[in-house]
């Protein structure tokens, strides 16, 4: 117990030191979607409502899920801190500590069931887990709080599984433990959908301790687990298929993009030296990636059936978690298939299986070189934790990281153009934007940002053209809107009647009335306003 709470207590100061200096890092990016602009965290009155009714997770209304005891945890630091970051990160760096401990737990419980001696390979890869880079966006990114979180109850779920398969009084008093075990895999699907993974690992679980030990199968929790996963799946599902405002991805380029992916995150998990919080977009569905990445899956499963075979059934079924912990990631629409958050289970579970692999090691000189090499390991890991924790200071650094590192890609130079744009540095948000659209003349937003720069400049001519050629492109609402500014600002009345007409026919989901009449009057233009207000009522034309 002494050593436990020592262990606890290095893993809890190691995740201070990497990341304590964040507790004060603004919210960037999808941060302000998640927490500034969703109401229904707003009050702790309302989380019942999170458990009875699908959510959408985005202030935009795109994207349906799941998920009511993650945000009720959101709802929790906003009732300590509202938008100020420091509970919300709080809460995800003693999260990660915890999670970080539940490797040490489980890999103590599984060296010491197949009767290894050497038991400090648990430590050394809780050190592992807790210290690598891969794991800084789960811990810094409020909006990723859902691997961490998930991951935490998700081993809670298995520990405490675990804790009953081994007890002496298994038959006795372990049903406790199992009930415990339950409530942590229910809230582990109430919080994302990665925790149906956890099912087939239960099966893998009950298959060895059958196999091995003689021991009988647990009916009765395998059956609820089945039911709760089942259940939760079938109703995610539904919000996906069912009509409703689910995405419905084109599921060959996902899966496709998905495959060809991999490599990525084998690269990530192994080599994490070039971190970003983007990643190049998967390319055409027939390429290099995407055999690489076939024969990446194709040799995981070959390694995951071999240890099956050779009766290293939790080995076997470590490697497989890791596996499936991506699979609701094929079936649910998602946008980056690229990000550091989705290794934080994986890494969980490979962590894991390294420790009861290290357990096996003999001989001194192999467990002092091992020894060494994890120490080595973690060492560097800890650098490049505490380096990439500073990429996070703010939205500038964060995508001016990503720009210089991909200075391809468009999104990064889009971002940093809008900081600059809200900051009040148009000329360097003009540069960015440009880039862009160099890069890529079809992204929309672009157009819509670029314009919005030439608006705040004072160049209502270009803003206006620039406008134009993105609405040929795409009819957007807020190029409409800033096409509206621009107009009024340049005294172009019948122009700005003619895209209020055109805006007024094209979005009857908007309220365009409230909104061009708002702006006509905050730019002094109280005739304009009424003349709108007369069109929309059919008392004159444009």
């Amino acid at each position: 117990m002494k050593k436990s709470f020592l262990i606890l207590v290095v893993l809890t100061c190691l995740s201070f030191l990497i990341y304590a200096r964040t507790l004060n890092y603004p919210l960037v990016f999808d941060d302000h979607h998640v927490i500034t602009y969703d109401p229904s965290i707003r009050n702790l009155a309302d989380v019942p409502r999170l458990f009875v009714s699908a959510h959408m997770e985005q202030a935009e209304k795109s994207s349906t899920s799941y998920r009511p005891f993650l945000y009720a945890t959101y709802a929790l630091n906003y009732a300590i801190s509202g938008t100020v970051p420091w509970s919300y990160r709080l809460f995800d760096i003693l999260s990660h500590a915890l999670c970080s401990f539940m490797v040490y737990l489980i890999s103590l419980i599984i060296i010491k069931e197949r009767g290894d001696k050497n038991t400090w390979p648990a430590a050394a890869m809780a050190v592992m887990f807790c210290v690598h880079p891969a794991q800084t966006e789960s811990v810094i990114y409020v909006s990723a709080r859902s691997a961490e979180l998930v991951c935490t109850l998700f081993l809670a779920s298995v520990y405490f599984y675990l804790k009953a398969r081994t007890r002496p009084d298994d038959g006795r008093h372990g049903s406790g433990l199992f009930v415990i075990s339950l409530i942590a895999l229910a809230l582990a699907l109430l919080t994302k959908e990665t925790a149906a993974a956890l099912l087939p690992f239960f099966f893998v679980l009950e298959y060895y301790f059958r196999k091995k030990k003689g021991a009988g199968i647990s009916w009765p929790f395998l059956a609820s687990a089945t039911a709760m996963t089942v259940a939760f799946a079938a109703y995610r599902l539904s919000l996906v298929f069912g009509g409703g405002n689910g995405a419905k991805p084109d599921y060959i380029g996902h899966w496709a993009g998905w495959i060809s992916r991999f490599p990525s995150y084998v690269a990530l998990l192994a080599v994490p030296f070039s971190q970003s919080i983007e990643h190049p977009e998967a390319g055409k569905l027939i390429n290099i990636n995407l055999f690489i990445g076939i024969a990446v899956i194709a040799v995981s499963l070959f390694l995951i059936f071999r240890q099956f075979r050779r009766g290293n059934y939790l080995v076997a079924g470590l490697l497989l978690l890791a596996a499936l912990s991506f699979l609701p990631e094929f079936l649910f629409p998602i946008w980056d298939l690229v990000v550091d958050y989705r290794l934080y289970l994986p890494l969980a579970a490979f962590c894991i299986a390294g420790a009861a692999a290290l357990a096996r090691l003999s001989g001194p000189r192999a467990v002092m070189a091992a020894k060494y090499a994890a120490a080595a390991a973690s060492l560097i890991f800890l650098f490049l934790s505490f380096s990439r924790a500073g990429a996070w200071a703010s939205e500038k650094s964060l995508w001016g990281d990503a720009a210089a590192k991909y200075p391809t890609l468009v999104r990064p130079h889009n971002e940093l153009g809008i900081y600059y744009l809200k900051h009040g540095q148009f000329g360097k948000a003009r540069m960015e934007f440009e880039t862009v659209l160099s890069l890529d003349p079809s992204f929309v937003k672009a157009y819509d940002n670029l314009g919005a720069d030439y608006i705040r400049m004072g160049e209502f001519s270009r803003a206006q053209d620039v406008l134009l050629k993105g609405l040929s492109i795409s009819n957007l609402y807020s190029m409409r809107f800033n096409l509206e500014t621009a107009y009024i600002k340049e005294k172009n009345d019948s122009a700005a009647m003619l895209n209020f007409e055109a805006t007024l026919g094209g979005f009857p989901n908007h309220n365009v009335l409230r909104d061009f009449t708002n702006t006509a009057l905050i730019l002094g233009r109280p005739d304009l306003a009424q003349a709108f207000a007369e069109y929309a009522s059919g008392q004159r034309n444009p």
